[in-house]
């Protein structure tokens, strides 16, 4: 939902189902989900992988293809890391490399730390109460002016969200399950780097950067708390999606390891990131990194890596534009 000067456009619809049982025809279910959402205008994650269960590579994979769901591995909480599906998750990356289905990769996250319901499709997000409910993601950079207002936009925007949610779940008799108050991008029109350059008055990427993102992250928690919130509610820094952080990863403002140290103050730092297919292997490591990160943070956090086969320097992801490939050791 997009909210600008007191108005409302809401841009995409999203169904988001509870946990996948193994014992489930999980790919025929997620088909038919996929046939009805289509016909309705949604896009939808119905294949949402807990911890402890234990699901066939293949099975994933084809249900994964076929469905056009979005896929959610839970890969760890708090306190320890799930191994067999750390591994799933680096496999199924994997797999899609070897059969020229790398772009899907986009559709596909590892959660760490507690499992979450969100509007927000980086993919991990559950039905935790498998319950009929409405919640709301906004889309709202342009509606923060500077530092001295930032509270009180804040309380604008939250609000206006918040009474569009009740009003939509009292009309349609659902459940209201909140917002989530992450502050997202939306290609070029909607720019979170742009945001956090205009507020703090610093250029992203360089001192200050950890600072700044730390800064607005507590302005959203200290506000939101005001208003009935679900997901994630912190800054995200998605790179695919977002042309200003895409411009200072081509000046060199922006490495891997600089989004991995942004997890630290924003809920995924690592996400729609395209990396070289030859460092899938690394990706467990990483995860041991971010789960120690999500551990001592306590909040959970969204991993989402587009491993691509080729040799440029960048990656064609369609609707999402040219995106800068990262070397995951630098």
């Amino acid at each position: 939902m997009l909210v600008r000067e007191g108005g409302i456009e809401i841009r995409t619809w999203r169904v988001t189902l509870p946990f996948t049982d193994p014992s489930w025809d999980f790919e025929e279910l997620s088909t038919t989900i996929n046939k009805i959402s289509a016909e309705l205008g949604y896009i939808h994650a119905s294949l949402n992988i807990a911890m402890g269960s234990r699901f066939e590579l293949d099975k994933v994979i084809n249900a994964f293809i076929r469905s056009g769901s979005y896929l959610s591995i839970w890969v760890g909480d708090f306190k320890e890391l799930d191994y067999y599906n750390t591994e799933l998750f680096t496999s199924v990356l994997r797999r899609l490399v070897e059969l020229n289905q790398w772009a899907l990769s986009r559709r596909m996250a590892a959660l760490i730390g507690a499992a979450i319901l969100t509007p927000y499709y980086p993919p991990d997000s559950v039905n935790l109460n498998n319950s009929h409910g409405i919640a709301l993601s906004i889309l709202y950079p342009s509606g923060l002016s500077n530092e001295r207002n930032l509270r009180n936009d804040l309380v604008r925007v939250f609000g206006i969200a918040d009474d569009v949610g009740k009003e939509i779940a009292n009309e349609l008799s659902a459940d209201y399950l909140g917002i989530d108050a992450s502050l997202s991008p939306w290609g070029g029109e909607e720019s979170v780097v742009d945001t956090v350059e205009r507020i703090y008055g610093i250029r992203f990427g360089g001192p200050g950067t950890l600072g700044a993102i730390y800064k607005l992250n507590k302005a959203i928690w200290e506000v939101s708390s005001q208003f009935r919130v679900t997901g994630f509610n912190e800054v995200m820094l998605p790179l695919a999606e977002d042309e200003k952080l895409k411009a200072r990863t081509r000046e060199g403002l922006i490495t891997f390891s600089k989004l991995v140290k942004y997890t630290t103050t924003c809920v995924a730092g690592v996400d729609m990131v395209p990396i070289p297919s030859g460092q899938v292997p690394l990706i467990r490591e990483l995860i041991n990194d971010l789960h120690a990160i999500a551990s001592i943070k306590r909040r959970s956090i969204g991993l989402r890596l587009i491993p691509y086969p080729g040799s440029e320097a960048e990656v064609d992801l369609g609707d999402f534009g040219r995106t800068p490939l990262l070397d995951m050791m630098r």
